[in-house]
């Protein structure tokens, strides 16, 4: 397989993040794809695990 690696820092607020992206052609999701599925699941654990909750956690 022909894989390219590249290495990306990124400062939002006081956190910085290393991301690590690799592409691979034969792979079948996209980079959207699991940016989203990462995204939401994150925002699942800071918020919780329903809208009701992250709604009483922004009072």
């Amino acid at each position: 397989m022909n894989e390219k690696t590249t290495v990306s820092e990124y400062k939002i607020g006081h956190t910085t993040y290393v991301v690590k992206t690799t592409f691979n052609p034969a792979f079948r999701e996209s980079l959207s794809d699991i940016l989203k599925r990462l995204i939401v699941r994150e925002s699942e654990n800071f918020f919780g695990e329903t809208r009701q909750e992250s709604e009483k956690q922004a009072l």
